[in-house]
This record gives structure tokens, C-alpha cells and sequence, in this order.
């Protein structure tokens, strides 16, 4: 058999009859796999070696910059002072500007009297309404604020006579003050004498409260005053021509208040303030505060004359409403009230009962 016969032939049809390639073809091909893995496997291992380096290798330490300490901005200047205020009158309307003001329509507006009403009422409630209308404005006497509706039952008794010129220019100074206060009332009555029983306590146990008061010549009784209208002319001309009491004064005291209603005497002598009270106490709408002006060593002298006198008063006067006080005015020092014990009983008894002894202190004006 030649070596043509025995050489292996391809299974390929397209070539039957033609020899294998030849053994040097073949180990050049494998001399190629070899280094082909060679080159890979060296490649894989200088990559390992380059991760185990990083992984054992510390990490590199990098210096901060160093810290630069920055001045604080300055604090914001201050807000500018405020001063709180009160205002004592409505705020001017700003005006119109209209090219042919006559050609303009206005519609007319209709406000009644009871529409404007203040005090503990719809106006109590415009000054309380956070920056509404008007700020309420409490009137002052004696120092004392008492709200937007006060009385004052001013002592015109014998006994009052060594305050009077100091209680008349206090009242003067506190109606002067009301004249910007639109919403403020005022009411004065005067009592004194002893008609319905000196300190309220009469023999016949007949009613205190229809004696010994009357109003100020010009002024409508059962009425409150509004000075920022006007209506306290006839008071202040009243007050003003009472003479003013000296050593001697005699001539200006008399038994009853009905001579001094027609102008024949100044004074009364005896005291007697429930009927003044009773009438305060009526007004609508019902005042705030009452100031009591009385000689407390004339009016309470003792403990029992106290307790009999409100014991009157409750049989026939009228209840304290709800919301007012009552504000006595001494005018004298307080180390010269020889009756202090009765005093502070008849202000805690028309004030409604049980009050510490601070609060009766704020309620008497010595």
C-alpha cells in the first residue's frame, strides 16, 4: 500500500481524496493556544498582585485645610421706640378728592343717637375689638381709673366741707379730661343731711333712699352727662359757684337739703347717701364705677351703725349691679380715720361681700 493510502482523509465530501493538513501546521496553531494563556494568565496575576498591594497598602491620609475662625455679622440695629397711647377720639375720615364734586351722588346716612352708644354696651365692645374703631379710655378721679361710665356722689354735708375745694377741683379736672372722650359718661349727684335718717338709719324705720339727694342745678335728673358734647356746662357753672368754705362758714350750712335745692344755704347738716346711691345705681346703661365721697368718722362710727345702716339699705334700696364698684373717697390721710374698722366693713358690704384686705385698701381713696 503507497503512503497516499495510508494518510487519514477529511470528512468533508467537497474534498475526498485530499490529505489532512500537515503536523507542523497543527503544532503552530498549538504553540499560539499556549501563549495566548500564557499572556492571559500573566495578565490575571500582575492584577492580582496590584489588588493585594491596595488592599494591604494603609490608606493615604490627606491634611485639611486649616480652619480660619469668620467674625460674626454684626447683631441688627434696634427697633425704634414705640409709645403706647390711647385714643381719645375717632379717627378723622381722609378726605375726597373729586374732580366735579357737584356732580357727585351721595347717599344719605342714618344714624340714630342709640346707634353711637358706649360703655358697657355696643361701644364697650368697639374699644375691645383689637384695633377696632376707638380705644377705650378709662375716666380718672382721684387718680383712680373707673371705666367709660362713672358717678360721683359728691358730699355736700357739713362733715365734707374741709375737703370740698379739694374734691371740687379733682371733679372739675376729670370733666375737663372727658371732653376728647366721646364715649364717656359721667353723672354726678349730691348728697347730704338727714331727712331719711343721719347714716341711713331713721326712728321710724322709713325709707332712707327718697331723701337727702338732688342734682346739680342744669342737669336732667336720671341722665348721664357726655362733656365731649357739651351737655357739662350747667355742672361745671354749678360747681363753680359754690363758695368755697372757710373758718367761718356757718352761714353756709343748713338742717335740710331742701334749702340748699333753692339756693339758700351750700350745706347739709347730717349724712346720708343712700338715696344718691340708690339712684346711680338705676342708671342706664348701669355705671361702672360709683365714687363714694364721705367723712367715714361722721358717716361710720362704729361697727353696729354699719351693719344697721346696710341692714336699711337692703330692705329698701335697690341691688349693686353686677359689674360695678364702689370707690370711696375719704380725702384725708389714713393715719387720721379714727373708724378704719368701719369704713372697710361698709366698703366690703356695698362691694358684694367677701373681700381680702388688699382689695378693700383699692377701693378707698385716702
Amino acid at each position: 500500500m503507497s503512503s497516499e493510502t495510508n494518510s487519514p482523509l477529511p470528512h468533508n465530501q467537497n474534498q475526498l481524496g485530499q490529505a489532512l493538513r500537515s503536523p507542523k501546521k497543527r503544532s503552530a496553531i498549538f504553540i499560539v493556544v499556549v501563549v495566548s494563556v500564557g499572556v492571559h494568565v500573566l495578565g490575571l496575576g500582575i492584577f492580582g498582585v496590584i489588588k493585594i498591594v491596595e488592599t494591604i497598602s494603609p490608606p493615604p491620609e490627606f491634611e485639611a485645610p486649616p480652619v480660619v475662625e469668620v467674625a460674626p455679622p454684626p447683631p441688627p440695629p434696634p427697633p425704634p421706640p414705640t409709645t403706647k397711647r390711647s385714643q381719645k377720639s375717632l379717627p378723622r375720615p381722609q378726605p375726597l378728592a373729586a374732580q366735579n364734586p357737584q356732580n357727585m351722588s351721595v347717599p344719605a346716612i342714618s344714624m340714630q343717637e342709640s346707634d353711637l352708644s358706649f360703655g358697657r354696651g355696643m361701644g364697650g365692645g368697639l374699644g375691645e375689638l383689637g384695633g377696632g374703631i376707638m380705644d377705650r379710655v378709662d375716666i380718672s378721679f382721684f387718680g383712680i381709673e373707673g371705666g367709660n361710665n362713672v358717678v360721683v356722689l359728691f358730699d355736700r354735708t357739713g362733715s365734707g366741707m374741709g375737703i370740698f375745694n379739694r374734691t371740687r377741683q379733682e371733679l372739675m379736672k376729670t370733666i375737663n379730661s372727658m371732653t376728647e372722650n366721646p364715649g364717656a359718661r359721667l353723672a354726678v349727684l349730691y348728697f347730704g343731711g338727714k331727712e331719711g335718717g343721719h347714716q341711713g338709719i331713721s326712728r321710724g324705720g322709713s325709707d332712707p333712699t327718697r331723701h337727702d339727694y338732688w342734682w346739680p342745678k342744669g342737669v336732667r335728673k336720671d341722665n348721664w352727662l357726655q362733656p365731649a358734647r357739651g351737655d357739662a356746662e350747667g355742672l361745671l357753672a354749678d360747681l363753680k359757684a359754690i363758695p368755697t368754705p372757710g373758718k367761718n362758714s356757718k352761714s353756709l350750712v343748713t338742717k335740710g337739703a331742701k334749702d340748699v335745692q333753692r339756693g339758700k344755704a351750700y350745706f347739709v347738716l347730717g349724712t346720708n347717701f343712700f338715696g344718691a346711691l340708690e339712684a346711680a345705681y338705676k342708671l342706664k346703661p348701669a355705671p361702672d364705677t360709683v365714687y363714694l365721697m364721705v367723712e367715714p368718722d361722721v358717716a361710720f362710727t362704729s361697727l353696729d351703725v354699719v351693719n344697721k345702716a346696710h341692714a336699711a339699705w337692703k330692705k329698701y334700696g335697690v341691688p349693686k349691679p353686677e359689674n360695678t364698684k364702689v370707690i370711696f373717697v375719704v380725702g384725708k390721710p389714713a393715719k387720721q380715720v379714727r373708724s378704719r374698722g368701719a369704713l372697710n366693713l361698709m366698703v366690703k358690704l356695698l362691694n358684694g361681700g367677701d373681700l381680702s384686705p388688699q382689695k378693700i385698701n383699692e377701693l378707698i381713696v385716702f
